[in-house]
């Protein structure tokens, strides 16, 4: 009923249709506007409540839009266009519509390939850890970052920003936290053999998917126990999306892992969750300020306000707190004196290779 005489429905089969609208102007923004009005009125249509027994049920229709003309498409290509466009109206929220565009093949090509090329990359090992400098009030070194890197054979070093969202969705992940962890603790017993490095420690990035695996507990105490490095120099950043689900079940390993001495910080402190209750049952060592707020703290009275906040709640529940992105020496004065004593950023040291850490890093301060 929401289309025209001329228009062909079909199922294509599960919760997918496949809706052929002919007889459209020549004009190609008249012809697109035409179409939208056809799949407005399909979304409203779909949209209406479904009374089902006793309940009512909505639905959210995704729309993908291919228009084609004189084109030479072949049909697989055609609705393999309006299959990636109604992928992305999911992807921007659902309930939407989204017309086909040439970039959004370039771009879902481009993500298989990088898909494919970090598969490989995790079995070749090319991944490399480098490490952000954390000093103190004084420019000493206290220890460092582990951030992972892939050196690509062909693009040359990727950026995980480009990566990590492909690992999480995929699953890779996985196989890639545990490589952080073991390369984190061959680390430090790389460090430990020396007077001026023994006494640093360590933190790695652990995602929400990775800690909520069943084994997680035992694959970190697998990877200190293989490599002989000292649980009390290892940290684990966690971020506060972590406490959305099943807090008791992150308090009990985290406790767990705790009793062999590793340390916890809560990652991008102020940008999540934020629960204060239980803020002050989580077994962690240590805060870590998001670098949204150091950034403007100078600029933007809200933000130097709730470091403030930070600073002093870290304080009342005894905890230590690193500020990151400090960039700048007014930053780090304004931190310092409102009770900051670690700090992380470019003023101090970009992520770099653990040969280059200690000789690049010199007190600035």
């Amino acid at each position: 009923d929401c289309v025209r005489e001329s228009g062909t429905v079909s199922r294509f089969g599960g919760d997918e249709f496949v809706v052929l609208v002919e007889g459209l102007s020549a004009d190609a923004a008249q012809a697109s506007d035409e179409v939208a009005l056809v799949t407005s009125t399909i979304a409203t249509t779909l949209g209406k409540p479904y009374v089902l027994g006793e309940l009512s049920h909505h639905s959210t229709p995704s729309i993908g839009i291919a228009m084609f003309g004189q084109q030479l498409f072949t049909v697989d290509e055609l609705l393999k266009h309006a299959d990636l466009a109604m992928y992305q109206a999911k992807a921007d929220g659902r309930n939407t519509q989204r017309f086909f565009n040439p970039d959004m093949q370039a771009a879902a090509s481009s993500r298989a390939a990088l898909e494919a090329d970090l598969r490989r990359g995790l079995q070749e090992e090319e991944l490399v850890l480098f490490y952000q400098p954390i000093v103190d009030g004084n420019g000493r070194l206290q220890g460092a970052e582990g951030l992972v890197r892939w050196r690509h054979p062909r693009k040359g070093l990727v950026s995980p920003d480009e990566f990590i969202p492909i690992a999480e969705q995929t699953g890779m992940i996985l196989p890639l936290g545990q490589w952080v962890l073991k390369a984190a603790c061959a680390q430090l017993v790389v460090w430990s053999r020396s007077a001026s490095t023994r006494d640093l420690f360590l933190s790695v990035n652990v995602s929400v998917r990775q800690f909520r695996q069943p084994d997680f507990v035992e694959r970190v105490l697998g990877a200190l126990d293989a490599s002989g490095a000292n649980p009390e120099r290892l940290k684990i950043e966690l971020t506060e999306s972590l406490l959305m689900v099943d807090v008791e079940d992150v308090i009990a390993r985290m406790e767990h892992l705790r009793r062999y001495g590793v340390g916890f910080s809560l990652d991008d402190f102020g940008t999540g969750y934020s629960s204060l209750s239980y803020l002050k049952r989580l077994p962690i060592d240590q805060l870590k300020i998001d670098q949204g707020f150091v950034r403007h703290l100078q600029t933007d009275s809200n933000d130097a306000a709730i470091v403030r906040t930070i600073l002093a709640l870290a304080q009342s529940l005894d905890l230590n707190v690193v500020a990151e992105g400090v960039e700048t020496t007014g930053q780090l004065d304004f931190l310092k004196r409102h009770g900051c004593r670690s700090f992380q950023g470019y003023l101090f040291g970009r992520p770099m290779p653990a040969e280059m850490l200690e000789r690049a890093l010199r007190p600035v301060l």
